[in-house]
């Protein structure tokens, strides 16, 4: 009697477990339908003449040649094709849901995506380990379904996971601080140990030892500094758009959820 209690207790919780996320991960309320036309890479889709940001994750770039050369990041190509297959075999159609930030400063329309069945396709896409969890502009929504299914991907190796594993001296998307590289711009997921943190008159300063993390004054009030504080000494993850500047690469965030230590799945 006693096993099959602890047995229907171990279901519960873990059909609660399951059920919670599910919830992270689904519609807050009502969406707006349309059809989409098609993806331009692995987090931007064209929809009704309109280029739509999906909200929540950072597919890996695609090579640019024209204007300025931009180099591509692995699976590029693959994250884009994903997308398009997870469209057209669902008649291009999508519901759209918004959040805090509509829109971009490249005039884009941020939204999260979902098809008729309820799949949420920003989770569909991480869970395949093609694209990455990312939080900007404020829009957390569903941050914690998106870097749970992260997780999963991570653990289950797949894609970019893969490559990580397989193929560490691409700096993709994972690299250690200390191996760092400086063409190894672009988004990137950085490991270090903290070494030091400290206040300026303009921005919250976060350093590994060959990275400077940095939160600009017009985003403090987004993060608890004594939380960046408690970093010292530990080792963390920090992903954003890397850049080197005078012997050193930067990471500029706006967004507590792009540290590790400090994301959604680290809360309450």
């Amino acid at each position: 009697m006693k096993t099959i209690l602890i047995l229907c207790l171990s279901i519960g919780l873990f059909a609660l477990s399951n059920t919670s996320q599910a919830d992270d991960c689904a519609p807050k309320s009502d969406l707006t339908w349309a059809k989409a036309t098609y993806a331009e890479s692995g987090d931007t889709v064209v929809i009704q003449g309109s280029r739509f940001r999906l909200i929540g994750i950072q597919a890996p770039q695609i090579q640019q040649k024209q204007k300025f050369y931009t180099p591509g990041q692995p699976l590029a190509k693959e994250a884009q094709l994903f997308l398009n297959k997870l469209l057209a075999n669902n008649n291009l159609e999508v519901g759209i849901e918004y959040d805090t930030t509509k829109v971009d400063a490249f005039n884009h329309q941020l939204a999260h995506l979902f098809l008729k069945d309820g799949t949420n396709i920003q989770e569909k896409l991480v869970e395949s380990g093609y694209v990455l969890a990312f939080t900007s502009h404020q829009n957390t929504l569903h941050a914690r379904c998106y870097f749970a299914a992260e997780q999963k991907a991570r653990k289950n190796g797949y894609a970019l996971w893969d490559i990580a594993k397989k193929n560490p001296e691409l700096h993709f998307p994972v690299v250690e601080s200390s191996e760092l590289r400086k063409e190894d711009d672009g988004f990137r997921i950085i490991s270090g140990v903290v070494e030091k943190v400290e206040q300026s008159s303009t921005n919250y300063i976060i350093n590994l030892d060959t990275t400077g993390i940095r939160v600009s004054k017009r985003y403090w009030d987004r993060f608890d500094f004594d939380s960046l504080k408690a970093l010292l000494g530990k080792k963390i993850e920090v992903r954003g758009q890397s850049f080197f500047y005078k012997g050193a690469m930067f990471v500029v965030i706006d967004n507590p959820y792009a540290i590790n230590l400090l994301n959604p799945l680290n809360r309450p």
